[in-house]
């Protein structure tokens, strides 16, 4: 791709209801995803299921949306801001590139993403997921959509896919400086440990050969080692686990209660806690960490189970992202690189 004042840059997420009424639209358009649920039959067994899981979990997902601050997920609102932010910052390296959002399963979607940027003048497009791992049911599923999207478009788009960035050494840094942060703020080195979470994956994918547990014990291992030159969590022994398991299918674990019964035979009574496949604050951290987890962990005997800060918008966060996006856009930075 030959880059110029003319690119575009499209920021990847999954997407989210921003209210509790937009749950079930958000719910069916992820269940007949055949990237994620491929079903035997085509769309004539997809849609009915869509139909069916739509209904059956719609209330209860719908109430725990209700109970977040502001009754809806900040996804959106985060992801815009990182776009804005991201926008700033090409600036300050000459590039007027435009950057957009596109949701794989709420509005804003890859359509209306492009048609933005081709109305801001781009041309060519640089397509960067805000999941650092791979994954088939993530970062493929958007891409398929995208692509699906560009070749539908009116404008002849040259296209840069980023895969992953979970090997990059400033990511693995800038998680293991907020677990350092977190540790000193909780206390009680003897007793305490880093619990890693992820969002896990159905282990049909793994032995499909999807990556995504590879370069998730890859980033887990970077942030560990990148700990080592920090004093305070130099030593601190870490953990890994799986969150989000729903349904009567093998996922990849260890779940977290597993690993939190695990991490207390140890002695370890403080827990910190540091997901490697979330960017930004949604459900899964708002909810299921800080509440359905932490409980969990309190009941079990632990006393303290904290949450290490999203990156969403910071300033160290998005310098990541342009990086990320200089060096597969083929350019250098105006200042000899982004510290």
């Amino acid at each position: 791709m030959t880059v110029t004042n003319q690119t575009g840059v499209l920021l990847l997420n999954l997407g989210a209801p921003a209210s509790p009424r937009e749950v079930r639209s958000f719910l069916f358009r992820l269940f007949r995803d055949r990237q994620i649920f491929p079903l035997p039959g085509g769309r004539v067994l997809q849609w009915p299921f869509a139909v069916l899981v739509t209904l059956l979990r719609g209330s209860k997902v719908a109430d725990r949306y209700r109970s977040l601050p502001g009754r809806g997920s900040p996804l959106l609102s985060i992801t815009r801001r990182q776009a804005l932010a991201l926008e700033k910052r090409l600036r300050l390296e000459g590039l007027a590139w435009p950057v957009e959002v596109a949701m794989r399963y709420s509005r804003p979607f890859a359509p209306e993403a492009l048609d933005s940027l081709a109305a801001r003048g781009a041309r060519s497009l640089v397509a960067l997921p805000l999941y650092p791992q791979f994954s088939t049911a993530t970062t493929g599923s958007s891409l398929v959509a995208l692509r699906q999207s560009v070749s539908r478009s009116r404008n002849p788009w040259s296209l840069v896919e980023i895969l992953s960035w979970h090997d990059r050494s400033d990511l693995h840094r800038a998680i293991a400086n907020r677990v350092a942060a977190k540790v000193s703020e909780v206390g009680g080195r003897s007793d305490l440990a880093v619990l890693f979470l992820a969002h896990s994956l159905p282990m049909r994918f793994v032995r499909a050969g999807d990556p995504y547990v590879k370069q998730i014990e890859e980033t887990v291992r970077g942030v560990a080692d990148a700990m080592e030159n920090l004093e305070g969590v130099k030593g601190v022994p870490t953990f890994l686990a799986y969150q989000s398991q729903v349904g009567p299918v093998e996922w990849v674990g260890p779940d977290v209660k597993k690993a939190l019964r695990e991490i207390l035979s140890q002695g370890v009574r403080r827990i910190v806690v540091a997901p490697v496949s979330f960017v930004s604050d949604h459900l899964e951290t708002l909810y299921e960490i800080d509440r359905l987890h932490r409980r969990t962990a309190l009941e079990m005997g632990f006393e303290a189970f904290e949450r290490i800060d999203s990156f969403n918008d910071a300033a160290e966060f998005i310098d990541l992202l342009a990086r990320i996006v200089l060096e597969h856009a083929g350019q250098r930075s105006a200042h000899g690189g982004i510290p």
